[in-house]
């Protein structure tokens, strides 16, 4: 969880990342700290979501690391996603009555919870902020669409490399990246469910990289020392993660609601 300076709240992860989208007004972000107002930690290990079960509270992710995978009958698991920091788990739950994929705590996790209907409510009164909700879930399935990229058609140097990217960028949005040091709190055997490789390969593609000095590895923390050349190995292109501002048109489309929103002068009697 990242700390504003003494004496102050701790910053919100949700709240920068929608941020880094559009520029929320003071009402906006009056209602997203409404909606992590009721907050509750869980130890590593735990199931937030369970494949299968009935949608609960919508979640957002204030602190710690889980994943985001799917089981099949017999056990084996694929890991979809990793879940950071002001991601959200079940934004989807006013469409759909069960999950279709489960979500587990890798780390102790801080999680803010609030009612499904608070969506509804976002796309009534709020809708810039409905928008940048919907750009975090687009954003979300355009990552899940690069790792069946990965998954099909790159190497697993690239993969690795794409991957260690892909966490940096995404952490370095919500400040939890310095000097391209962040934490990795995933062991191998996850790593290897990520990204279909043997804990072998994992082990052997991790040490190749660190070998080459792109990277340094010092238990769960991670240094990335030449994003420039990681990102060439793993031909990474960053545009599938949308980070920029909202485009201008949506900012007009806006400005056009509220004037079209504005009553209309009674008509003027015919002389």
């Amino acid at each position: 969880m990242n700390s504003g300076p003494a004496g102050t709240m701790p910053e919100s992860p949700l709240r920068l990342k929608l941020s880094s989208y559009l520029k929320l007004t003071d009402d906006e972000q009056a209602f997203l700290a409404e909606l992590e107002r009721a907050v509750s930690r869980h130890p590593a290990r735990t199931d937030l979501l369970v494949q299968g079960e009935r949608y609960g509270s919508v979640r957002v992710m204030r602190g710690g690391w889980a994943i985001r995978h799917k089981a099949l009958p017999d056990g084996r698991r694929q890991v979809i996603n990793f879940v950071l920091p002001g991601d959200i788990i079940g934004i989807y739950s006013n469409l759909f009555e069960t999950a279709d994929h489960s979500i587990t705590t890798l780390t102790p996790v801080e999680v803010a919870s609030f009612p499904s209907e608070k969506i509804l409510d976002i796309f009534r009164g709020y809708p810039r902020l409905a928008a940048a909700f919907a750009w975090s879930a687009a954003r979300e399935e355009a990552i899940i669409a690069e790792r069946l990229l990965s998954l099909g058609r790159r190497t697993a140097l690239e993969r690795m490399a794409h991957l260690i990217v892909e966490l940096q960028r995404r952490l370095s949005v919500i400040n939890m990246v310095e000097n391209g040091l962040f934490t990795l709190p995933v062991t191998q055997e996850i790593l290897a469910d990520a990204m279909g490789l043997s804990i072998v390969h994992i082990n052997r593609t991790l040490r190749r990289l660190r070998d080459s000095g792109l990277i340094e590895i010092n238990g769960q923390r991670i240094t990335v020392n030449n994003v420039g050349e990681l990102s060439n190995i793993g031909q990474f292109d960053d545009h599938y993660l949308q980070l920029v501002r909202g485009p201008s048109r949506l900012e007009s489309a806006f400005k056009g609601n509220k004037a079209s929103a504005k009553p209309k002068p009674p008509p003027q009697p015919k002389p």
